[in-house]
């Protein structure tokens, strides 16, 4: 069964979200629904965008009135394009979406390290550059929040995930310096090995995995919901430029993971 944190969503004020527009790719499950739901519950009108209208779909019973949700390829501009034509209004921007397959680095082919990154970095690059051409400059107000990963000191078998989440902090630093003028805030979050109904599918034990971590467990969904809600909040408004490693000490664990 997949983990919850509700203690860690307790923090937040009923309600003060209100008026606020989200849009948060990969919403039909993980972090992306979990952060979707939680905005909602905080007031905030929400944009769910995947591939699957069904997995959006269930993501959007906990909130009808909130979150809506949008189908488009985010590989595809002009797919992101005609889902944004429909979006009335963006305050927050979440790149949750993205994947991987596990691959030695030498076997990892020239096409498969581009459908990697495609969808790790480029679909980030162009999505978050047309929703601040669109809504951010326009009301010199937006945040924007990118989903990494850690470990930052190397990740075997996800040297092309590994460089475009790489790549995706970097554009964090340059959008946050660019477009500070603008009241736009940029930053990316880095979170361990999150338990959600995907990672499940690998097979492996949670206890075993949590283990070998320094937080002696694996990470929640609702963990990293709660830190994007926090960037999002007024207590966020000064924070850019930053990567978050948010791990449970995976970063600084080493070989001892799962030992």
């Amino acid at each position: 069964m997949v983990p919850t944190s509700p203690d860690a969503l307790s923090v937040f004020a009923p309600g003060f979200m209100q008026g606020r527009h989200a849009l948060i790719t990969g919403g039909g499950s993980g972090i992306g629904r979990a952060t979707a739901q939680l905005l909602a519950r905080l007031g905030a009108h929400v944009t769910v965008v995947g591939r699957r209208p069904e997995p959006l779909a269930e993501t959007a019973e906990f909130a009808p009135d909130l979150i809506t949700t949008a189908t488009a390829d985010l590989r595809e501009t002009d797919q992101v394009d005609a889902m944004l034509a429909d979006v009335p209004a963006c305050d927050f921007l979440l790149n949750n979406a993205g994947g991987q397959f596990v691959a030695q680095a030498q076997d990892i082919t020239y096409n498969g390290f581009r459908a990697v990154t495609r969808l790790n970095l480029d679909a980030p690059w162009y999505l978050t550059t047309q929703v601040a051409n669109r809504f951010f400059i326009p009301s010199n107000y937006g945040k924007i929040v990118s989903i990494t990963m850690t470990p930052h000191r190397g990740m075997p078998l996800m040297a092309h995930s590994s460089a475009a989440r790489a790549g995706v902090e970097s554009l964090t630093r340059n959008w946050a310096t660019e477009w500070g003028r603008f009241g736009i805030r940029a930053v990316a979050l880095a979170p361990g090995i999150v338990h959600t109904a995907a990672w499940e599918r690998y097979g492996l034990s949670p206890e075993q995995i949590g283990a070998g971590l320094p937080a002696g467990r694996l990470q929640t969904a609702d963990e990293v919901a709660a830190m994007v809600a926090f960037l999002f909040s007024p207590a966020g408004d000064y924070i850019t430029g930053a990567t978050f490693t948010c791990d449970g000490g995976f970063d600084i664990a080493g070989p001892t993971l799962g030992g």
